[in-house]
């Protein structure tokens, strides 16, 4: 019998917080220490997972009993359990600086962050002392894949590149883990500050070359987010992470196809329309969009489309409709390519409400299915108030319904201008002007 380590880990967690409830003198480090000798001792006792679930339950009702007691509770039966204070001990016990799990060669591993298919711990590398992230994945399923996000990184991460360097990988009860630098800091946590600080603009121009590289290679990353670029400080460096949804064109061990590839990617209010509408085609341009949609929250302060409290898509493409406009030839025009390519379909329903207007929607299967109101389109300088004109004049040509209108990384990152976002120049329009559309990964 396996349980996984972040099963074990939050069962651990658990119970050291009940047993700090119904004895509020113990140190947190004992409690800590007190529950991974409990857990052990389920772990080692249980004849299966299930059984593992029942003896961990069965113990909780009795720690609450004795936290609902409050005040008058005669806590005998739980001192039993714990250690005394460290203060009363005759020969006090070492206290461990972190208190955590050990994780292979790694010890004192401190949870960090908790994903759908994986958790993140801190620790220390025990021959140089250097901070360290590890990310335990388990029962993950498409699109998730921690091998390819292994395979991925092994040829992309550096310092360079402003991609995350993958360290090693090791194998632990069937769980596989992913050892990286540990960064302390996330664009999400800037934006969340609500400051602006100089050195958004470096941190753009590091993204979109990260994005230019990853493009370069084949590789659509397919989940970007405040929170999936890493920072140093600050001031940066940025590194972007999270590989485990990416899609590689030469990845010769997956089963995603170019034509028929994963549509459930991507986090919220960053999907792009393709995605949304289900093409299953579609290509490095929904990275462009997703950095685009982060360019606007971190100049603005809040999401630039909006998915509700549930999240869900429906709610997405009518923020996206009504802050953009619903889409017409002009703002999704025919792409060149369906000139020479049959359509994967033609709904019926748009053929007969909008005559004519075969764009570049037309191939994708959910486009049509729900009718919303001709929303005109708002000025990208009521839509993005707070920020500078060059940021919105950047994200206006990342953000568009038409993938084939979408700027690339490297268009982006060539032109020095765009990403001067404390520049007061008005008159950016001209930097795309001798700029032709490159094609992408397709």
């Amino acid at each position: 019998m396996t349980i996984s380590i972040s099963a074990r880990f939050q069962a651990t967690r658990l119970l050291s917080s009940k047993i700090s409830k119904a004895n509020l003198s113990i140190a947190p480090a004992d409690a800590f220490r007190s529950a991974k000798n409990i857990e052990k001792g389920f772990a080692e006792a249980a004849l299966s997972e299930e059984h593992y679930n029942a003896l961990v339950a069965a113990f909780q009702p009795e720690l609450e009993s004795q936290d609902r007691a409050n005040a008058g509770i005669d806590r005998s039966a739980v001192q039993e359990l714990v250690p005394a204070p460290a203060a009363q001990r005759q020969q006090p016990e070492p206290v461990e600086e972190i208190s955590g799990i050990t994780l292979g060669k790694f010890r004192s591993c401190i949870e960090h962050s908790i994903g759908g298919s994986s958790t993140i711990f801190r620790a220390k590398e025990p021959s140089t002392g250097e901070a360290v992230a590890l990310k335990v994945t388990s029962n993950w399923a498409q699109p998730h894949d921690a091998y390819r996000e292994a395979r991925l990184l092994k040829r992309l991460g550096g310092n360079e590149s402003h991609i995350l360097k993958l360290l090693e990988t090791d194998t632990l009860r069937g769980e596989f883990i992913l050892v990286f630098p540990y960064y302390p800091l996330t664009l999400a946590d800037l934006i969340e500050k609500g400051t602006r600080p100089t050195s958004f603009p470096r941190i753009f121009r590091q993204v979109a070359t990260a994005l230019a590289y990853v493009h370069a290679n084949g590789v659509i990353h397919r989940d970007i987010k405040p929170a999936n670029i890493l920072l140093q400080s600050e001031e940066g460096p940025a590194y972007l992470c999270d590989f485990g949804t990416a899609w590689a064109a030469d990845d010769h061990h997956a089963d995603e196809k170019a034509d028929s590839k994963v549509i459930d990617v991507g986090t919220t209010c960053y999907r792009s329309p393709e995605t949304l509408f289900g093409y299953r085609s579609y290509r490095t341009e929904v990275d462009i969009w997703a950095f685009g949609c982060v360019i606007a929250e971190a100049e603005n302060g809040r999401p630039l489309f909006e998915a509700g409290d549930l999240g869900t898509d429906l709610k997405l493409i009518l923020s996206i409709f009504e802050s953009l406009g619903t889409p017409n030839l002009e703002t999704w025009p025919v792409s060149q390519t369906q000139f020479i390519e049959k359509p994967i379909c033609i709904l019926s329903q748009i053929a007969l409400t909008q005559p004519g207007i075969f764009q570049e929607a037309r191939d994708f299967p959910d486009f049509g299915k729900v009718l919303f109101n001709k929303f005109p389109a708002q000025p990208w300088e009521d839509l993005l108030p707070n920020a500078s004109p060059v940021a919105v004049d950047l994200v206006r040509k990342m953000v568009t319904y038409s993938q084939e209108q979408r700027i690339s990384a490297e268009q982006a990152n060539r032109q020095p201008p765009l990403f001067d976002m404390n520049s007061r120049c008005t008159d950016t329009r001209k930097a795309f002007d001798t700029v032709e559309t490159e094609s992408n990964v397709r």
